[in-house]
């Protein structure tokens, strides 16, 4: 270790590093292997369980990272005059490799990406992006409904021609569009050419009170006696008047208005 120039404290931090990239990365292959031997995924509980355990693992490594910033930045790793270089030439030039893999790479970036997207600069990009969505969005609406609406055909079947165009109807989709408007002005002229009918005034028909219908359920007879106060002060109907009796039935009945069944 003297080649290395480091303390105790130095290796004992750099061990621990080393131990939680292991627990980091034994963490992460324990949760692919759940998700490929699951079907369908495992539970969410799972998942969820996992999820916390890798986000721990990363949040402590990032802690062992940031503490030994200067102690990872001053290191020169070199393979020792011993290390079997042949057999695990592999191995070597990944440890050495200072570039990251292009998939690496790739996640890197997106991550970085993210980042920037969530500081105050990003959030206005994105908001900016947005405002000219819905401004390029608000007029193109406007002009298909003005325009493209009620087109039957759609503007690459307008390019290449609408009589390639196979609809299954034996005449064309604009003969019987103006067919339709024919229609629709003979019936239009139609209805200007009918006369105008007088607005006859909405005539109400009134009923016989409701006193009187109950007096009549109970006794059998239209006269109420004086006695029995109505509801309704003003106009009161009284005897057979609001009652729809056929006259034929209405002389055979007024015999019959002081019978009161025992």
């Amino acid at each position: 270790m003297a080649t290395l120039n480091l303390d105790d404290d130095e290796l004992k931090a750099l061990e621990q590093t080393l131990s939680k990239v292991a627990q980091l990365s034994s963490s992460v292959q324990s949760f692919r292997q759940d998700l490929l031997k699951s079907n369908p995924l495992p539970p969410p509980k799972s998942i969820q369980a996992s999820a916390k355990i890798l986000q721990k693992n990363l949040k402590s490594l990032l802690e062992s990272t940031n503490e030994n910033a200067d102690l990872f930045n001053r290191m020169a790793i070199r393979p020792s005059t011993n290390y079997p270089g042949r057999t695990q030439e592999n191995v070597l030039l990944q440890l050495l490799r200072k570039k990251l893999e292009p998939d690496v790479e790739e996640f890197v970036s997106q991550g970085l990406e993210t980042a920037r997207l969530a500081t105050p600069e990003g959030l206005e990009s994105l908001e900016q992006i947005w405002r000219e969505l819905r401004s390029w969005l608000s007029e193109r609406v406007i002009h298909f409904i003005s325009t493209e609406n009620s087109d039957p055909y759609t503007a690459e079947e307008r390019a290449n021609g609408i009589k390639n165009v196979r609809t299954g109807l034996r005449r064309p989709i604009d003969d019987d569009e103006e067919e339709e408007e024919d229609e629709e002005e003979g019936d239009e002229e139609e209805d200007d050419d009918e006369p105008e009918k007088p607005d006859v005034p909405e005539v109400k028909v009134r009923g016989a009170e409701p006193e009187t219908l109950l007096w009549f359920a109970a006794r059998g007879d239209f006269e109420v006696p004086r006695n029995v106060e109505y509801e309704r002060k003003v106009d009161v109907y009284r005897g057979l008047q609001g009652i729809n009796i056929p006259p034929s039935d209405q002389q055979q009945q007024q015999p019959q208005q002081g019978f009161v069944p025992s």
